[in-house]
């Protein structure tokens, strides 16, 4: 019988970070190519008062799922409350950057639209999280 590599405690560790956290690095690529692009297309006929909720909301239920350890994990409060504030602040920065792009400008008012996104994106999550007819995952 071979025993444990002393490696594989840590490669558990990376493995695990990765599945947590790549999806919020993925969803916040997507957010920064669209960001990047002077024209949205067909895209930019959906009104930015449902674009940045929708966008910021799914972004919020991600990093919520990655500091809860897991789908289905219940999230403290405090936890919650970093969630909104890291999503946030990745929205200030987005539009920090769309202020660089030729054709678009940075609002103020999308960053508010941000933190509603955030805000309702993480509430969802801890209900989703904590409801007994969530299931087994």
């Amino acid at each position: 019988m071979s025993s444990p590599r002393p490696d594989e405690a840590l490669e558990r560790r990376v493995e695990a970070s990765v599945v947590r956290w790549g999806p919020v690095a993925a969803w916040m690529s997507v957010v920064f190519f669209f960001s990047s692009l002077p024209r949205l297309g067909p895209l930019g006929g959906v009104p930015d008062w449902i674009s940045h909720p929708v966008e910021y909301g799914v972004g919020a239920a991600l990093v919520c799922r990655a500091l809860a350890g897991g789908l289905r994990r219940p999230l403290s409060a405090g936890a919650a409350v970093a969630a909104t504030l890291l999503v946030t602040a990745y929205g200030v920065s987005d539009e920090y950057h769309q202020s660089f792009v030729p054709g678009r400008e940075a609002d103020p008012l999308d960053v508010a639209k941000d933190l509603l996104g955030a805000t309702a994106g993480t509430v969802l999550y801890r209900r989703w999280a904590t409801s007994p007819e969530r299931g087994a995952p």
